[in-house]
């Protein structure tokens, strides 16, 4: 079991390679698409849903980080900023995922890369 996560864990980290980070984010409320935005250093993006749960997202020069949130495990918060420096040896990669609010922010990452064959 332990070598199969290892294994998916190893193809994931790989699979970032070549990729660079785009100064923008995107924010996803229960798998759709919330939002896309710049990156806007200083700048909170507020999530506000209907039921009442709330995230709040401060964006930095270089990527992002869950400020706050509804939710009672707040291990959203606890998995820190997401930055163009950082992304690829996250374990979420350009992602923060917040589960009992069902919001993912994620950093959006360039797919072409010069090493990548047409």
């Amino acid at each position: 079991m332990a070598v199969i996560a290892l294994g998916v864990l190893a193809g994931y980290k790989l699979a970032g390679r070549g990729k660079t980070a785009r100064s923008e984010i995107a924010v996803y409320v229960d798998g759709s698409l919330y939002l896309t935005s710049p990156l806007k250093p200083g700048e909170d993006l507020v999530i506000a849903q209907e039921d009442g749960s709330e995230n709040v997202i401060r964006m930095t020069e270089s990527g992002f980080f869950m400020q706050s949130s509804t939710c009672k495990n707040q291990d959203c918060i606890y998995q820190g900023a997401v930055t163009r420096d950082n992304w690829n040896s996250r374990l979420l990669g350009t992602h923060v995922i917040c589960l009992p609010n069902r919001v993912d922010v994620m950093l959006l990452v360039d797919t072409a890369s010069p090493d990548t064959p047409d």
